[in-house]
């Protein structure tokens, strides 16, 4: 069972300690599609932002599991809060498990997030481009001023944590000639950054994921975190890979969580007019309860128990990714059908925009298009299977 050491035990209880405080603003936010700057004060002020930074670094040093329960509780409060939390934990956490930045940029970053609250996000996915998944090449490009100069020039999109980021790591084409394309670190507060406030989604209203605009951003060599050409991609390390699917599926479990307590709470008090029993004696709501509860337990226990496998077998990654991908699928659809059915027992009450379900409702769609999205992660579960099954045996 979960926490199940001291340290996880601390991490965790911080984490309840923010969901407490930020749940009760949760619902002005998602209406007003508005940014909670006084949550991540609240997230900065309890060290939360240091959580995966390495010990050696002045960081906690929490690894995946610690930080996907922790995601959960903060999910269980406000699910625009934990996604964009979340977005910078990955970040965090995938360096400080793959080691791949050179390190010069490795120690700035990490040092700035311990002693100043510093916060980052991955910056890839334009308005054409999409996900850079799809293998589409950046219209964001870099162009060469002078021998150790970059030009940057673009618009990004969905660049969640917009508002509070000091730290971009942007991709982008390089056009000199090779055909790379590069990922680079941009200090926010750099002469030609702009954020274009363009947020209005259905799901998770309030991670101020609006559009960054680069306007003839000067960076240097020392910036280039790493280049690499499409048209001859290698092979490289699974390790990182599990952070970014492992944090968002607890953030949109922990609001199915919350989902299922509240359509709970409101079978255990809804009195229909001249009934003198509440609607949980009824043995079809009694069944829906089951049904979210059984979802709810099987999707942590193959969350939480996948994280652990990750941190226990590093050795075993490669064959452990496809289930990462399959993991982070079965969690979003268990936490959509978890409230599917919350709505089922609340009835038309829990489309009431004063009331908290419609949001938890809406929120855990949004996990459908983040990465990885059910088409490539049963095509990667596919080929993993078809090419270590041996035809002839």
């Amino acid at each position: 069972m979960w926490p199940n050491s001291e340290k996880q035990k601390k991490i965790v209880e911080t984490a309840k300690s923010i969901a407490k405080k930020i749940a009760p603003t949760a619902q002005y936010h998602d209406f007003n599609a508005t940014f909670p700057v006084e949550h991540f004060r609240l997230i900065k002020e309890k060290g939360y932002l240091k959580a995966c930074v390495p010990e050696k670094y002045g960081g906690l040093g929490h690894g995946i599991t610690d930080m996907v329960l922790s995601q959960y509780e903060i999910g269980k409060a406000c699910g625009s809060t934990a996604v964009a939390v979340g977005m910078h934990h990955q970040v965090m956490g995938t360096e400080s498990e793959s080691d791949q930045w050179p390190e010069n940029i490795r120690s700035t970053i990490f040092n700035d997030v311990v002693q100043s609250g510093a916060i980052a996000n991955n910056i890839a996915s334009e308005p054409e481009l999409g996900s850079p998944r799809g293998g589409g090449r950046p219209s964001t490009s870099l162009t060469k001023s002078s021998n150790n100069e970059w030009i940057l020039n673009g618009r990004k999109t969905w660049s969640t944590l917009s508002p509070v980021l000091t730290y971009a790591m942007t991709l982008a084409a390089v056009e000199d000639g090779s055909g790379d394309v590069a990922k680079i670190v941009v200090e926010m507060n750099s002469t030609g950054v702009s954020i274009e406030e363009t947020w209005n989604s259905m799901s998770m209203r309030a991670t101020g994921s609006h559009d960054i605009i680069f306007d003839n951003v000067r960076v240097s060599e020392n910036d280039f975190i790493s280049r690499s050409n499409p048209k001859n991609r290698t092979s490289i390390s699974p390790n990182g890979s599990a952070w970014f699917p492992m944090l968002l599926s607890g953030a949109n479990l922990g609001i199915a969580h919350s989902a299922r307590l509240y359509a709970i709470k409101f079978a255990l008090n809804r009195r229909p007019t001249g009934s003198q029993a509440p609607i949980s004696d009824i043995p079809h709501i009694r069944e829906q309860i089951a049904r979210m509860e059984s979802q709810l337990l099987r999707a942590r226990r193959n969350l939480f128990s996948c994280c652990e496998d990750w941190e226990k077998y590093p050795y075993d990654r490669d064959d452990l990714l496809p289930e990462i991908s399959i993991v982070k699928v079965q969690t979003i659809e268990a936490a959509i059908s978890i409230t599917d059915l919350a709505m089922r027992i609340v009835g038309a009450v829990g489309l009431d925009k004063d009331k908290p379900l419609e949001r938890y409702f809406r929120d855990v769609r949004s996990g459908i298009s983040n990465p990885p999205i059910e088409a490539r992660a049963l095509e990667q579960l596919s080929s993993h299977l078809l090419s270590t099954i041996d035809e002839t045996t």
